[in-house]
């Protein structure tokens, strides 16, 4: 099937630049593919997003200050993307964080147990937490209870907390573009 958004359409095709800088501050070179190997063609999330610019502008100044190391430690950052996917199914976002992981310190087994739902062995009472507490946030449908809430509030503090919430609502945001595009099942 042809591309749902190809870039020659969209509303914006310089947004491609948007994508490529703030690819590079968040990862130095992307350890994933975002484009097809005519290094035209968008894939995942990056497609649809090109059909959005002043949105897009904005999401990827969040998603920097997100990844900053001040807001979120990037193993607290990966592990609760490791949360968010073990609940979602998103091959694209597993594809793209599998090395990400693995950059901050995860072990392939590690992300492999976390991707079943379970916490991983090996970690420090945050980083247990920090999984765990996105697991909770992806499949929060009302208030989080108080039990929860001062369970996780004794493993991390609050801004760390809140960090891992961006977190999860970033990539929740992502999921939805990224099956919006359609081509996901390819990365399975």
């Amino acid at each position: 099937m042809a591309p749902r958004f190809p870039i020659d359409e969209s509303p914006d095709p310089e947004a491609r630049d948007v994508f490529d800088e703030a690819l590079e501050k968040m990862y130095g070179v992307p350890p994933f593919k975002f484009t097809e190997d005519d290094n035209k063609t968008l894939v995942g999330c990056y497609a649809p997003m090109c059909y959005s610019p002043i949105i897009t502008r904005q999401f990827f100044a969040l998603a920097k200050a997100c990844y900053d190391p001040a807001a979120v430690k990037p193993k607290i950052r990966e592990l609760a993307i490791l949360g968010f996917v073990s609940v979602m199914h998103v091959p694209y976002i597993v594809y793209c964080h599998r090395p990400c992981a693995e950059k901050v310190g995860l072990t392939s087994e590690q992300f492999a147990i976390g991707l079943t739902g379970k916490t991983p062995n090996g970690l420090a009472e945050d980083e247990e937490m920090a999984y765990q507490l996105a697991r909770t946030l992806t499949q929060l449908t009302s208030r989080l209870d108080d039990n929860t809430w001062m369970a996780v509030t004794e493993k991390l503090g609050k801004p760390e907390v809140v960090g891992i919430t961006h977190i999860v609502a970033g990539y929740r945001w992502i999921a939805l573009l990224v099956q919006l595009n359609g081509d996901d099942n390819r990365w399975e």
